[in-house]
């Protein structure tokens, strides 16, 4: 099934787009005589582990193939054969990415033959691993990409890449995509710049590259282009990708110093309870577990190696002992355990007929995913390119100095299923038991996890527990209470986007608006020539065109995405073909901005009638927790100074409440621009048929229309609870929004002229009764 993409995708993608365009119209030059050559635009992608990494960069090269003059050749790279037959599944024909590519040909590297290059008129996308290539002696190397065929090719693949002419005698833009791109070598930068590559795409959870690259890339375009950090990195950020249900918002990290029969014992003890939980939310998967160990050595002494020539029942290699223990002791049937791993075995003393062995590495990889197990015990053969979101609990050894890179496991647990949060904060959370040998390793595996996220994000809230302290519990909700859902009502938008939609100007006649301006160079180097060529920069009128629905849709997806259901350019003027960077297409990128405009201003949020969101459990630590009288749950933990003075406050008028757990609990979309789409309010406060979500979050409350419509949700005329927003700050406000002092507390809600309207207060104390009995609303 395809999958749309969220709005930070859209967004991150279109960004790189429009990066490589402006850069690739007048490129840096780098170096002097035979040496000299364009530097490649480089971009890389920033975002935390799951946030859809392949399909930002699918739908960048989409934009960026309907958006140059020639159709460029992307070479798609990753290091593990796994991650390349992945990303080739999603984005090749029948693929949930291949709508991205509605106008490309994708295909693996080895069917590279050059009379595609020639006559095709779309760009041609091509996926390899990098040891396809990376060979330091490549006439000896007997790979495919590197074998010549005598019926085709009259040259190594390799070579025919770097021609890669058009029937016209023109050189088609390479665009290199490398996901996992902390991979990349001294090496594979070497082969990949002969290659004389328009751009470098890359996605990596750790922007470290190697020394090459830095020289002849980045730092070209930091000194002659006068780039900056924030010019070479497309940044996502976590908050938005948590926020989406992409990726769970909880690590529960709890470290054991004990054997690992007590420390599986603990984690499927959670996992029966998560199992619960799905089956109370009427889910369609079952919670999975994985096992990350050392696999031939003896498991209690690492000095030592298994030996495979004994019987199955005195084998001690981890994998078996660990298999051993939850068929015999924990009644998991065997059939829902797979070993992912390298494991020895002799034919004289052979494994169990039931024990599952994957033994094959990526040769087995498609048979281990087709067997759908629930209990997958592996070592570091399966840490990059599997991702299952069912998997939530994950065993750690990391006793006698394991191996094992637990960044890469990170990326096994943090994704969540279907892309939603459930009101059961267990399953919202990625739960890690860690076996360790000594009490301070345990702080570097929490290190580890932060850096496993792929850069900064605290919005993925982290409970450890250290070995020999209190692990995380589970407070269930004291009573069942609801709160309606809310959803953007487009309704009275139809007619105002009608209205800009109307006035976009039909192109379809205009020879001469429509003329895209671009710059090349008089002369080019000839491919193969050493020769140094002066050449100078001309403008020109570009070939490439594109349709008017095409930019009108994509300038309407970049600013707000969900507008597009409200949009009809099916007809016949959004035909007329437009040249990039000409009027015509300054002149729909307008219109665009303006019906988004008219979407923002005339769209409601209003309260949905059917399945009220259900106020579930919470995962705390006792140690830091607040215990609270009349809250939902016996206490929270991880509140800061004015949220933990509010909740006293609130606690204190007898008033059912309960903490909401930002980017995992109730949500109320926002109508807006921008890569944050939901709004999480800090607080819930049931009074008189009424739901008061309160935000103490003071930065952003009173700027914008988007918060004035947050504190105007329109009710619904068959639900009794009313949603009501209101926003605390510290200080007290004039009715102009300035601030007025420091003292006291301010309650932000709506006059009756829909203006802001701040209402003083002393103390926290008198905030929280004015919430008590709530004042009729003004005629």
């Amino acid at each position: 099934m395809a999958l749309e993409l969220f709005q930070f995708q859209q967004i991150a993608a279109s960004q790189i787009a429009d990066r490589y365009v402006e850069y690739v119209s007048e490129p840096i030059v780098f170096g002097r005589g035979s040496k000299r050559r364009d530097v490649p635009f480089y971009q890389s992608l920033s975002s935390i582990t799951g946030s859809g990494k392949t399909a930002i960069l699918a739908q960048a090269v989409s934009e960026i193939a309907a958006l140059s003059e020639l159709p460029p050749i992307i070479l798609w790279l990753s290091k593990g054969k796994v991650v390349v037959q992945q990303s080739y599944a999603n984005l090749a024909g029948g693929g949930k990415y291949n709508h991205l590519l509605a106008d490309i040909t994708v295909r693996l590297l080895s069917e590279y033959d050059p009379e595609d290059a020639a006559d095709s008129k779309e760009a041609l996308l091509y996926f390899a691993t990098v040891g396809t290539f990376n060979q330091r002696d490549r006439e000896k190397s007997n790979l495919k990409i590197f074998a010549a065929d005598t019926d085709n090719i009259e040259s190594t693949r390799w070579e025919a890449l770097k021609v890669r002419e058009t029937a016209e005698g023109h050189r088609r833009p390479l665009v290199v995509v490398y996901d996992e791109a902390q991979n990349l070598s001294d090496q594979q930068t070497t082969l990949l710049l002969e290659q004389q590559p328009a751009a470098f795409l890359l996605a990596s959870a750790t922007l470290r590259f190697p020394a090459q690259f830095d020289t002849e890339v980045i730092q070209p375009l930091r000194t002659s282009a006068g780039y900056q950090d924030g010019d070479l990195i497309t940044s996502v950020k976590s908050s938005t990708v948590v926020g989406s249900g992409l990726v769970k918002g909880l690590i529960s990290l709890d470290g054991l110093n004990a054997p690992m029969e007590e420390t599986v014992s603990e984690m499927l003890a959670d996992m029966r309870d998560a199992e619960k939980d799905a089956k109370a939310e009427k889910l369609s998967f079952t919670p999975k577990a994985i096992y990350v160990c050392n696999t031939n050595i003896l498991a209690d002494d690492a000095s030592q190696t298994d030996n495979p020539e004994q019987e199955f029942d005195q084998r001690q290699a981890p994998p078996i002992t660990i298999w051993r223990y939850l068929t015999e002791q924990c009644s998991v049937p065997p059939a829902e355990i797979a070993v992912y791993a390298d494991l020895k075995t002799h034919k004289d003393f052979p494994l169990p007929l039931d024990f599952t062995l994957f033994n094959g590495g990526e040769s087995d990889y498609e048979n281990f995913v087709a067997g759908d197990y629930r209990h997958i015990i592996f070592n570091k053969t399966l840490q990059e390119g599997w991702d299952d979101p069912s998997v939530y609990f994950a065993y750690i050894d990391k006793t006698m100095e394991s191996a094992v890179d637990i960044t890469q496991v990170v990326g096994r647990v943090l994704r969540q299923p279907g892309a939603t949060h459930y009101e059961a904060d267990r399953l919202n959370t990625a739960h890690f038991y860690v076996r360790v040998d000594r009490n301070d390793s345990f702080a570097q595996v929490v290190e580890d996890v932060r850096k496993g996220l792929g850069g900064d994000a605290p919005e993925v809230r982290i409970l450890t527990s250290p070995p020999g302290t209190e692990q995380s519990e589970t407070l269930a909700s004291k009573q069942q209470l609801t709160v309606p859902r809310t959803f953007i009502n487009n309704a009275p938008t139809v007619g105002p986007v009608e209205n800009v939609i109307t006035k976009v100007h039909d192109y379809s006649q205009d020879a001469v608006n429509t003329r895209g301006v671009g710059r090349r160079r008089t002369v080019q180097q000839a491919i193969g020539s050493s020769k140094a060529v002066d050449s100078e920069w001309v403008d020109f009128e570009q070939s490439n065109r594109v349709s008017a629905r095409w930019v009108f849709r994509r300038e309407v997806a970049r600013r707000y995405k969900p507008a597009l259901m409200v949009m009809n350019t099916d007809t016949g003027k959004f035909d007329a073909k437009v040249g990039v960077g000409s009027t015509a297409y300054g002149s729909l990128a307008d219109s665009a901005a303006d019906a988004v405009d008219a979407y923002l201003r005339y769209a409601v949020i209003k309260q949905h009638k059917p399945k009220p969101y259900v106020i579930g459990s919470t995962l705390v630590r006792r140690g830091s927790m607040e215990t609270f009288k009349n809250a939902l749950h016996e206490g929270y933990d991880g509140l800061n100074d004015l949220e933990r003075r509010f909740a006293r406050a609130i606690d204190e008028t007898g008033l059912p409440w309960a903490r909401n757990r930002s980017q995992t609990g109730y949500k109320i979309p926002l109508v807006t621009q921008g890569q944050t789409v939901w709004f999480f309010p800090d607080f819930l406060i049931w009074v008189d048929g009424e739901v008061i979500c309160v935000d103490t979050k003071g930065s952003h409350i009173v700027e914008g229309d988007a918060r004035r419509k947050l504190l105007s949700i329109q009710p619904h005329k068959d639900v009794p609870t009313r949603v009501v927003v209101k926003f605390v700050t510290e200080g007290t406000w004039k009715s102009d929004g300035t601030a007025d002092s420091k003292d006291g507390f301010s309650v932000w809600e709506l006059g009756s002229g829909q203006d802001l309207r701040p209402l003083p207060h002393e103390d926290l104390e008198s905030v929280a009764k004015s919430f008590v009995s709530v004042p009729e609303e003004d005629d």
